[in-house]
């Protein structure tokens, strides 16, 4: 088996040169960099993760829990976090829990058992109660897309409720006049933030309840397709106007398939808005309008605020963080004012 004295010989550097190369420390010229990671390279040398972590009381290992790796914006989300986290000498494990709370617990057991550096928490279910328990384990945590109750864990989210504000009033705005939102799951805070705003732009743009509906679902496109199916059944469209404000692009998509089967008008029958602006928005047909998240800068700022966490003293105090980014709306040809 090749050892890191093999490496070293090979490359002709020390054995500390070897390590600090592996670490990416900066403290290593260029040509002995090189000349390391040509030796590791062509010696297929892979250093004992277990033993170095016990001298380094680290792994270089990050867990990520998402909901659904199958949602393009998770996917993006996973992608863009991953490549900061390398960049700075880190790797990630990625755990897909779909929005089931015992797997999202068994993944947690998991990781803390890989002792990992640190955690990234994005849309899962779990309940506070846990998750503050949880942060007594001292490992660095980042909490995405949903509030808590704690001032022990950084939180980065985006403003959920004015982005579905901004679409509802986009759809009233177009002359809609009947109002359907296909809400998300109950368990996931995004979902509800984003239903109540429905329903308050509603009300404050005096809609009558009558004219407007929620059919409760989740972030799944093929799930939104047949939510919408049932409804159209039993709804007469004849001589109005059908506004539909979908929990994300996920489900729009799904809509969309659903009113083409149908022959539907869109949008001078029906305008859908979607819900997270994932790259395929702009290329369905028509292209999709949606509230778009800022996919990179939520990577960025959570990989970089995760190592920052991570690299901390034990003296250090450092304040959480509770960041709230922008949303805007994006509008494209899946709406229209009549």
């Amino acid at each position: 088996m090749v050892s890191i004295n093999d490496v070293a010989k090979k490359a002709r550097v020390s054995i500390s040169t070897v390590s600090r190369v592996m670490n990416k420390n900066a403290n290593v010229s260029k040509e002995k960099e090189a000349a390391v990671l040509a030796a590791i390279d062509e010696l297929d040398y892979i250093p004992n993760g277990l033993a170095r972590g016990l001298v380094t009381k680290n792994t270089n290992s990050i867990g990520i829990l998402i909901a659904d790796i199958s949602n393009m914006y998770y996917s993006s989300l996973v992608k863009n976090i991953e490549y900061t986290l390398n960049k700075k000498g880190y790797y990630t494990i990625i755990g897909n829990t779909e929005w089931n709370p015992k797997r999202e617990k068994d993944y947690l057991r998991y990781l803390i058992q890989k002792q990992v550096d640190g955690l990234i928490l994005a849309s899962t279910s779990l309940a506070d109660q846990f998750i503050n328990k949880f942060c007594q384990k001292r490992i660095p945590l980042i909490v995405l897309d949903r509030e808590i109750a704690s001032q022990q864990i950084d939180k980065i989210r985006i403003n959920d409720y004015d982005g579905a504000y901004q679409a509802t009033k986009h759809l009233i705005s177009c002359n809609y006049d009947y109002f359907i939102h296909l809400k998300g799951p109950n368990n996931a805070a995004t979902a509800v933030d984003r239903c109540q705003a429905f329903q308050d732009c509603l009300k404050q743009n005096k809609i009558a309840a009558t004219n407007y509906k929620i059919l409760s679902g989740e972030f799944i496109e093929d799930k939104a397709r047949k939510l919408i199916a049932n409804f159209l059944d039993d709804f007469q469209l004849s001589g109005r106007r059908l506004g539909i404000f979908a929990a994300n692009d996920a489900t729009a998509f799904g809509i969309l398939k659903e009113l083409k089967n149908r022959g539907l008008k869109i949008p001078a029958q029906v305008g859908v808005v979607g819900f997270d602006d994932v790259s395929f928005a702009a290329y369905t047909d028509p292209p999709l309008t949606t509230v778009s998240r800022p996919i990179k800068k939520i990577a960025e700022i959570t990989a970089s605020l995760l190592v920052e966490r991570i690299n901390k003293t034990e003296s250090e105090e450092i304040s959480k963080s509770n960041i709230i980014l922008p949303v805007e709306l994006v509008i494209r040809k899946s709406t229209i004012k009549l």
